[in-house]
């Protein structure tokens, strides 16, 4: 962590002392204690060190004041407001002119410090109390529950299923999406999910969130179940399979990956499976 270099301006002598000692065996010990920026030495941070200015205010019209004399004279440093996070108007003002964050005044020593090594470390962050304070009761982000962020897998899931939305036939297996069936069909072919990828211009962990799906609708366990069961319901839909180049893949050809020279023995296997007589 870059050295910090911490002044508390506070307009009210209690609260300056009373900060500086609760500050004072942490990493943010206060320099130097003022009522306003004015007080504080232009000189206080040499190169090098991070000037980080722990600031007290009670009113938005005082705070406007004093951030924009801080930026005056200390336009580089962090500037973090101390105050009652009940007053939004405060809050909302602090944040607007430029403060690293806001914390509440009644936030025990260790919460105080933690936080501060979290805007000393270029992550400066809100609490959750504030942060429900400033959306307001029962609010969420378009009137819904929020949800954790999508996987990268996920993410492109998502957008090839949307794009598929529009490609799928009637057809007795319409729960399949065209990109479902033709990497099903690849499948059957015994093809890598390697060479999936690379034929239909997607990443290989695409196709694996792909096969999983596949697997999962048609209720088999794995590919070899999966090609088998695609042999015995061959109306599957067509797919616009978006190939860079379709072609049997017993033929090699200059440009494919090393796993196109040679088949699997998926879709032998699968083959001899359904071609044995069933037994009574």
């Amino acid at each position: 962590m870059v050295s910090i270099v911490c002044v508390v301006v506070h307009p009210s002598p209690i609260a300056r002392e009373g900060l500086k000692a609760i500050l004072a065996d942490s990493p943010f010990s206060p320099v130097s204690t003022a009522s306003s920026t004015d007080e504080v030495p232009s000189t206080i941070a040499s190169a090098g060190e991070q000037l980080l200015i722990l600031m007290g205010v009670r009113e938005a019209a005082h705070l406007a004041q004093a951030m924009s004399a801080a930026k005056a004279s200390f336009p580089d440093a962090l500037v973090v407001i101390i105050g009652d996070s009940g007053r939004l108007d405060l809050v909302i003002t602090a944040l607007a002119l430029g403060a690293a964050t806001f914390i509440d005044e009644n936030v025990a020593t260790s919460t105080l410090i933690a936080e501060l090594e979290l805007v000393a470390q270029g992550q400066p962050v809100i609490s959750v109390v504030l942060a429900k304070r400033l959306l307001g009761p029962g609010r969420a982000l378009n009137g819904e529950q929020s949800v954790a962020p999508l996987t990268p897998d996920q993410r492109q899931l998502r957008e090839s299923e949307n794009e598929d939305e529009d490609e799928n036939e009637a057809g007795p297996h319409r729960q399949l999406s065209g990109r479902e069936a033709a990497i099903l069909n690849a499948l059957v072919q015994g093809k890598s999910n390697k060479v999936i990828a690379y034929q239909l211009c997607i990443a290989e962990a695409t196709v694996k969130v792909h096969v999983k799906a596949i697997l999962r609708k048609i209720r088999v366990q794995n590919r070899t179940q999966a090609a088998i069961w695609a042999l015995h319901h061959q109306s599957l839909p067509r797919a616009k399979a978006n190939y860079r180049t379709v072609r049997r893949t017993s033929e090699v050809a200059v440009g494919d990956p090393p796993e196109a020279r040679h088949r699997t023995s998926t879709v032998a296997s699968a083959r001899l499976q359904s071609a044995a007589p069933q037994r009574s």
